[in-house]
């Protein structure tokens, strides 16, 4: 189950960005839009009555430095100006929260399949992925995020903000502007305050997916780890989809 929910993860994602153009050169030959820190993520997946998805968001921890984070492999990283406070910024997150004694995460793969796009499921699944980070003691985020489907703007709305050293830049490989956004989950939007507190009793209940134990290694701190329920009701320290 678990290798085909990332499987179809991977198709949806694929579907959505054949609509940018050129990354459709870059998926793989049956579609798929494969990324290795799929493996290395938590993922929240928005499924219809016959198990298909219809959207999805993934969530990493940032245990390392600035060079773990997916942008740092973005056209804004490769800026001999820029480049530089890209990483002084992240490395600047990763140390305050540490100070604050949370974990530091990276947002990412936030998409809709057409036919629910325009629906409240995109702030849905927004949201959802917020709680999972807070039950992981996550403290602040950062995510790059397209103008396009309006999905930077929605995102401010919640409570992220532009870092404000960094420049919107345009990815030649998603045919659009991207900007980087920074989250502090102690400083959201109040108006959606109602709407978090449901997800946050959901994300209580839900349901883990996990790979096989061997194939797992550790992904955070066991003292950042607060145990969810798994489909066989054991504690999951490595939970690979949601």
């Amino acid at each position: 189950m678990h290798e085909r929910l990332i499987f179809d993860t991977q198709i949806v994602r694929g579907l959505a960005l054949k609509e940018c153009g050129p990354v459709g050169m870059e998926l793989m030959p049956d579609g798929r839009h494969f990324q290795h820190i799929d493996a290395e993520s938590w993922h929240i997946l928005l499924q219809n009555g016959d198990g298909c998805i219809l959207g999805c968001a993934r969530y990493r921890p940032l245990l390392g430095s600035a060079d773990q984070l997916a942008a740092s492999h973005a056209a804004l990283a490769r800026s001999l100006r820029y480049g530089p406070v890209l990483r002084s910024v992240v490395d600047q997150l990763l140390t305050d929260a540490r100070r604050r004694q949370k974990q530091c995460g990276e947002a990412g793969g936030w998409v809709l399949r057409r036919e629910i796009r325009g629906s409240a499921a995109a702030l849905n699944i927004a949201l959802m992925t917020f709680a999972l980070a807070e039950h992981l003691n996550c403290g602040l985020g950062i995510t790059t995020a397209t103008r396009m489907h309006h999905s930077a703007a929605m995102l401010c709305r919640l409570g992220a903000r532009r870092v404000a050293e960094l420049p919107a830049y345009y990815e030649p490989k998603y045919g659009s502007i991207i900007e980087l956004l920074q989250f502090d989950l102690a400083e959201r939007n109040p108006r959606y305050a109602v709407r978090l507190d449901k997800f946050r009793a959901i994300i209580l209940s839900t349901a883990i997916i996990c790979a096989r134990k061997e194939a797992v290694r550790p992904l955070v701190p066991a003292e950042f780890v607060q145990p969810l329920r798994t489909l066989d009701s054991t504690p999951a320290t490595a939970v690979q989809a949601l």
